[in-house]
């Protein structure tokens, strides 16, 4: 039995559509808050790094991460963005914008390039030197916490809301996903009953990662009322997928990013790769895909994730 749910895409208040055995998800862009003003909106902000930083003008915004941006978006300042890395997908315009590399593999010059104001990034982004160099610049960088759970998010958006001088708004932001993941995920907490899911991290056969604890897959997992393989069988944030770390997760579930199914060849592909048809989830042929700047952000449209998941997993039968 083959059993593939593909979205293609996720964005808020649009239905799902099923086609065949694939499942995709019709796109649409979130309308961006107009820019903040400039001016001394923050005396010192103290980042994750524990550096403080002195931010005043927020006229020209860098972002390092997909989630970040989507946030800054959401809290009204999308305008004031000149440039984001790789990692943003969306909203649209956002992925228009130029972009500075990847944040974890900075490039100094890049950043400079768009005479920023202020740097967003998280504790991901590096190396340590290119953060010390646009800082030599007189630019400010800002590192907040990666998020792997709920809470780390909602702090998040609380700091967001500090830096950009809209706290009411980061407030309010918060509280709406909170409200939004509650009604999107499964009505119970995981139990030993539920259904265990591996996240399988691919781009192509030689990009393959079993993610575990510690990972943004971790909360949108357990949210949707199931287990979490990887972590259960006691991996660390990610390791190299091979068929003794596929045969310790067994999972029921097998959740992939569409991106990489594709480049695999699809789910026949995906089989062929030692280990994973030997798993439940293999035999079954119960593979999930999604986008992956959808899947593994926890951004403003996590809740969505949270939806898709849990109604997928509805689905297959395997939650009530």
């Amino acid at each position: 039995m083959s059993v593939l749910l593909e979205h293609r895409s996720m964005h808020r208040a649009h239905p799902l559509v099923f086609a065949a055995a694939a499942l995709a998800l019709v796109a649409a862009a979130c309308t961006p808050g107009g820019s903040l003003s400039t001016g001394d909106q923050v005396a010192s902000f103290t980042g994750s790094d524990g550096v403080a930083s002195s931010v005043s003008d927020t006229s020209r915004i860098v972002t390092l991460s997909g989630d970040l941006t989507e946030f800054v978006y959401e809290l009204g300042a999308g305008s004031a963005i000149v440039a984001t890395d790789i990692t943003t997908v969306h909203p649209q315009e956002a992925a228009l914008l130029p972009k500075v590399g990847i944040g974890r593999f900075l490039s100094t010059e890049a950043v400079l390039a768009q005479n920023p104001t202020l740097v967003i990034g998280d504790t991901q982004t590096g190396p340590q030197s290119a953060i010390d160099q646009i800082r030599a610049a007189g630019v400010p960088v800002v590192i907040l916490e990666t998020s792997t759970t709920f809470s780390s998010m909602y702090a998040k958006i609380g700091q967001l809301g500090e830096i950009l001088d809209a706290r009411a708004g980061a407030e309010a932001l918060a509280d709406q996903l909170r409200g939004e993941v509650a009604e999107a995920g499964a009505a119970n907490p995981p139990s030993q009953e539920s259904p265990s899911i591996a996240y399988v991290y691919t781009r192509g056969p030689d990009v393959m990662l079993l993610f575990g604890n510690d990972m943004v897959t971790n909360p949108v997992i357990a949210a949707a009322g199931a287990r979490d393989a990887g972590a259960l069988s006691g991996v660390n944030g990610s390791i190299p997928v091979t068929p003794e770390a596929l045969i310790a997760a067994a999972p029921d579930i097998i959740v992939v990013p569409s991106e990489g199914l594709e480049t695999l060849g699809g789910i026949d592909g995906l089989l062929g790769i030692p280990g994973i048809a030997q798993t439940p989830a293999g035999a079954s042929g119960y593979i999930l895909a999604y986008p992956e700047g959808d899947f593994l952000t926890l951004g403003p449209r996590v809740a969505e994730s949270v939806a898709a998941l849990t109604n997928d997993l509805r689905d297959l039968g395997v939650l009530p």
